[in-house]
């Protein structure tokens, strides 16, 4: 009996490597990961990743998705014949992003063995103009009331800039530059009033703040508060 069975396992063994495989679509990134290195906020990268199908039938590229908005994708070809290659271009737009940073981006497709492939973009930004607060949330101020709030200007970059203008289409809102010209490793600083009207609930709105840098020539500051009696 265990002779019998023994044989059988071998029979069935030898059976199952010796069938031809079940083709399939495989998909093949040889460099999934794409490092830009170290770049100054505002600049976009392009990159494309190279897909090749290493596969025996034809590989199908369906919903291609990234972690944010900063980044786009577009796809080549939604089909990929055996041995033949396919390209998903990516642009990332470094513009509200500082540090290290790493994006990914998805796309599914019928390989068997990973429906859902990841491709990764990273790296360092450089922020060259930092603005702090980034934006004015004042909270509740009392009709009538000035309140002052400083924001200020720091220079990373290797070269002075001008802040040209400080500006905001509102009437509660002021703005002056103290300080024109900021040099390399300095701090610059605008001087903001807002003093709500009594007919205010609610003040949303921008200060917009240009300057003489190529890397960031305008800079958007939002404004909130709410309007106590």
């Amino acid at each position: 009996m265990n002779f019998r069975m023994s044989l059988f396992s071998v029979l069935a063994m030898t059976l199952y490597f010796a069938s031809p495989s079940i083709a399939a679509p495989r998909a093949v990134v040889e460099r999934p990961s794409f490092d830009f290195g170290t770049i100054d906020q505002g600049k976009s990268i392009d990159h494309v990743f190279m897909v090749t199908n290493g596969g025996d039938t034809p590989l199908t590229i369906g919903q291609v998705s990234t972690s944010c908005g900063c980044t786009v994708a577009d796809v080549s070809s939604r089909s990929i014949a055996p041995g033949k290659t396919g390209a998903i271009k990516t642009t990332f737009n470094s513009t509200n992003f500082s540090g290290n940073v790493s994006k990914t981006v998805h796309f599914h497709s019928n390989d068997p063995r990973m429906p859902v492939y990841t491709l990764t973009i990273k790296g360092i930004i450089l922020e060259r103009l930092v603005v702090t607060p980034k934006q004015l949330d004042l909270g509740e101020i009392q009709a009538g009331t000035r309140k002052n709030i400083l924001i200020r200007i720091e220079n990373k970059g290797p070269q002075p800039i001008t802040v040209i203008s400080a500006k905001t289409a509102m009437p509660q809102v002021t703005a002056k530059i103290v300080t024109n010209r900021v040099k390399s490793g300095a701090t610059g600083t605008i001087s903001v009033d807002v003093t709500p009207r009594k007919e205010d609930r609610f003040l949303t709105g921008y200060l917009v703040i240009t300057t003489s840098s190529p890397e960031k020539p305008e800079i958007t500051v939002p404004v909130y508060a709410s309007t106590t009696k």
